[in-house]
């Protein structure tokens, strides 16, 4: 009796299951929307919790830690509110499941820094070893200025002063930019008009200088 051939058993087909990559520049998108105010929530919530803050520190003059405790009873007394809630809604424990903080979301944050930091190092390198003199000049004079402003203002203050002009700027130079550029580019034809005509009128004055140079020295001659 011939043996019929048998197809071999089909093994089971493991469930595929891809992974997004975590994209490396996640935490960069997400500080340009905030910047760009295309999540307006979050850039209110940025501006509106600097200035909570630096109000609180600053004009009121609590310290850090003070601050830092009142934040943590607010959080804790809303989850201790919101957990007494949801197990009188749903009948169950509050899970924790959708807490935490994803994959993607730490290895973009952790990019961002070794990018930044790489990037001071290799800034500061080419300032101090490979640019020219001028350059390096100019950025010690900079550190020189914000020393000095430094001495005026805390450390508080200046993020403060950093995080509003960090989202509002770039957001006003989207929104008006062709003005801006109309503007900056009148002021520079204004700058160069002012530009010429000082330098005629110097040079004008310099042929007067050197035109009359000579008579005076024939006229000193004539008299000796």
């Amino acid at each position: 009796m011939a043996e019929t051939a048998q197809d071999p058993p089909l093994s089971p087909k493991k469930s595929e299951t891809t992974h997004p990559q975590p994209p490396t520049d996640l935490a960069n998108y997400s500080m340009k929307d905030v910047v760009m105010w295309r999540k307006k929530r979050i850039s209110i919530g940025v501006v509106t919790t600097a200035t909570v803050l630096w109000v609180v520190m600053e004009v009121y003059g609590y310290n850090f830690i003070t601050v830092a405790s009142w934040i943590g009873i607010l959080l804790v007394s809303s989850l201790f509110a919101w957990a007494n809630i949801y197990r009188l809604i749903y009948k169950e424990e509050p899970s924790m499941s959708g807490l935490g903080i994803s994959e993607g979301t730490a290895t973009g944050i952790a990019n961002l820094i070794r990018d930044s930091g790489e990037e001071a190092m290799r800034w500061m390198f080419k300032i101090g070893a490979q640019s020219e003199w001028y350059v390096f000049a100019a950025a010690v004079a900079g550190l020189w200025l914000l020393s000095v402003i430094g001495s005026y203002a805390d450390l508080l203050t200046l993020l403060y002063i950093g995080t509003m002009v960090g989202t509002t700027v770039p957001m006003i130079w989207m929104k008006y930019e062709n003005k801006i550029r109309e503007y900056g580019e009148g002021l520079q034809m204004q700058s160069m008009k002012i530009y010429s005509i000082v330098k005629k009128n110097v040079q004008d004055v310099m042929e007067k200088v050197k035109a009359k140079t000579p008579r005076k020295e024939i006229k000193e001659k004539k008299a000796q």
